[in-house]
């Protein structure tokens, strides 16, 4: 969720804690909202710890809150820049189950998938983005969406199936920066094992006999990087990201750097 989302969706609580003051809760709600706005205050300064203590302390204030959901989602942003995955998938999943309005339901599930498709469990984080392409609302970022979908589906092997969403988005979101990226992914049909890529092609050679020695196939491959032109040693050809992620792990322990590429 961007900043003029997030400052968006203040202004909706903002005005709820309003109502709620109108209608006689007025310490208890008083206390709640500067509760709350320390917290979101310290998620926009990217004061994560901070906006986890305050918006923990907002949920033992008030569990049964109908802004609960949102919180929760606020609450697991902060976690994921915190690097506590664990506890923020957990969040996402409260405030999925608060029955949060749009398009806050539909980020929820964008930030749960992309912690799933970042941990290359890609069954999981289809499951979430195929939920929010049912109906996206026009707040959420559907390029990305349609991009993670499209290439966790080939990492899974259904190149097929994941050609088709990349296709959509080169179609439909032709400006931007994500269709670039999915141009990438549409020539694919596998995955190598990348252990360089250099300005110099007997450069490159160099290292491919080296791999070649440690008891791998390698072969010399043109790409690109920072708009420039490179030559690449890559190794194998393998249908899903795990059968590649097991070459590669072979390759770092004959010594080699690795990335994995489309």
């Amino acid at each position: 969720m961007n900043r003029a989302t997030f400052a968006a969706r203040f202004l909706v609580l903002s005005a709820v804690f309003a109502m709620a003051a109108a209608a006689g809760c007025d310490r208890s709600g008083q206390a709640d909202r500067a509760v709350f706005d320390s917290g979101y205050a310290a998620l926009e300064a990217g004061q994560w710890d901070q906006a986890v203590k305050d918006f923990s302390r907002y949920l033992r204030m008030d569990p049964d809150s109908p802004n609960r959901g949102e919180v929760y989602y606020y609450r697991g942003q902060a976690l994921v820049h915190l690097k506590r995955p664990d506890e923020a998938k957990a969040d996402f999943l409260r405030a999925i189950g608060a029955g949060v309005h749009e398009p806050v339901d539909q980020y929820a599930r964008i930030a749960l998938g992309n912690l799933y498709y970042e941990e290359a469990n890609d069954v999981e984080a289809i499951k979430q983005y195929a939920a929010v392409l049912k109906n996206p609302h026009s707040e959420v970022p559907v390029p990305l969406v349609l991009l993670r979908t499209g290439v966790a589906l080939q990492r899974l092997g259904k190149w097929d199936t994941g050609k088709r969403y990349l296709e959509y988005l080169v179609a439909h979101y032709p400006k931007t920066a994500v269709a670039g990226q999915a141009a990438r992914y549409l020539q694919a049909d596998a995955f190598s094992v990348q252990t360089g890529a250099f300005s110099s092609r007997t450069t490159a050679a160099t290292q491919a006999r080296q791999v070649q020695q440690a008891g791998f196939a390698a072969q010399l491959a043109p790409v690109s990087g920072n708009g420039r032109p490179l030559t690449a040693v890559q190794v194998g050809r393998a249908r899903t990201y795990a059968e590649a992620s097991v070459l590669a792990n072979r390759l770092r322990s004959a010594g080699f750097d690795t990335l994995i590429v489309p």
